[in-house]
């Protein structure tokens, strides 16, 4: 499958920069870390992120996994 899509050139140059990736890699691992929040989110698991110590909690907000249907 192919699949366009399209993205700000400094939204992606900066996201390359900071993974020392290219475009393949990026979109891969885009797609990687979705596919695994969608599977968390169809076992009614919330995405958390927090710092080293594991405070200062936030909950990963996005409409599309929102939508997931639990199985």
């Amino acid at each position: 499958m192919e699949l366009r899509i399209n993205l700000d050139d400094e939204f992606v140059k900066s996201l390359q920069d900071r993974l020392n990736a290219k475009t393949p890699e990026l979109a891969k691992s885009a797609l990687t870390l979705l596919n695994w929040a969608v599977s968390e989110a169809s076992k009614g698991r919330v995405i958390l992120s927090s710092d080293d110590k594991g405070e200062n909690i936030h909950r990963l907000a996005m409409p599309a996994l929102d939508a997931v249907k639990k199985t």
